[in-house]
């Protein structure tokens, strides 16, 4: 099993270069950085879909995830760069198949793309995304592209995005492209991740879940005629309890990503030798 760190950096954080050489030398797989753009100054929802939850500033406070993880990128050779997770519905896709593409170049074929859609409204109506309907945008977003990245002359007409056919370069190393994960715990994001992703990647459910969640994907699969086992578990955690993580592995996680706080205050570099501990126990 895989184990990743996930955590938001920001001007306040230790630095991102060091940090993420410090996780490739430690033998850790992989770094991931989430993304929020904006913040409401009076959003209707919060973390977790309380209504009128207050939103914590650190989720202001956080850099964009591809230019951090190209950071990361020159500053290590081998470290898988995901992103944990890209609000899809909140970028135009063409713009976006090109950053990525870009990314997985200089990188050498390291990006993994986690997908989310957000559940903040007022902060996906901001970059134009149309948040009732944000799963059916990310679908079409994300077949725009796999288009770009895999077709010579790729044209779309779609319901959101439409262009005649295109020239675009550079397209991935990895063929046909980056991993892509999908976010979410709802009974829906089985069918979505046999149909047109690589993987699952839950936040923070435990291990029972995860079992059940395997169980799901796997008959998802089946009813396309996909291999359950092609399809792999990405679990977000803050948990670092060993019998814990054992529990994750032995439900069917593939890889396990620790999230962790990137300021100096809580001694983030020490934190990662403790995971880098757990990995290796």
């Amino acid at each position: 099993m895989h184990f990743g760190i996930h955590s938001a950096f920001h001007t306040g954080s230790v630095d991102l270069a060091e940090f993420a050489a410090r996780c490739e030398q430690l033998g850790l797989e992989s770094l991931w950085l989430p993304e929020h753009t904006v913040i409401p100054v009076n959003p209707s929802v919060g973390p977790g879909g309380v209504v009128g939850g207050p939103i914590p500033d650190s989720y202001l406070l956080m850099t964009d995830p591809l230019i951090g993880l190209t950071i990361a990128a020159a500053a290590t050779k081998t470290l898988r760069l995901g992103t944990g997770v890209l609000l899809v519905p909140e970028h135009h896709p063409v713009d976006l198949a090109k950053r990525i593409s870009s990314l997985d170049f200089y990188s050498g074929g390291r990006f993994i793309l986690g997908v989310g859609t957000g559940w903040q409204p007022e902060e996906s109506a901001a970059l134009g995304g149309d948040f009732p309907r944000r799963w059916a945008q990310a679908s079409e977003s994300l077949e725009i592209m796999k288009k770009l990245w895999t077709e010579n002359e790729p044209e779309h007409n779609g319901h959101y995005h439409s262009f005649p056919k295109l020239r675009f370069h550079p397209q991935p190393v990895q063929k046909p492209h980056p991993p892509i994960l999908l976010g979410g715990s709802t009974t829906r994001v089985f069918d979505r991740v046999a149909a047109m992703a690589n993987g699952w990647a839950p936040w923070g459910i435990a291990p029972d879940e995860l079992a059940a969640g395997r169980r799901l994907l796997n008959d998802a699969c089946d009813r396309i005629g996909r291999a359950g086992d092609t399809a792999s578990i990405t679990v977000f955690t803050n948990n670092r309890d060993p019998d814990v993580i054992d529990a994750y592995s032995a439900a069917g996680a593939d890889r396990i990503v620790i999230t962790m706080d990137s300021t100096p205050g809580h001694d983030p570099f020490a934190r990662l030798e403790q995971v880098a501990k757990l990995a290796a126990s």
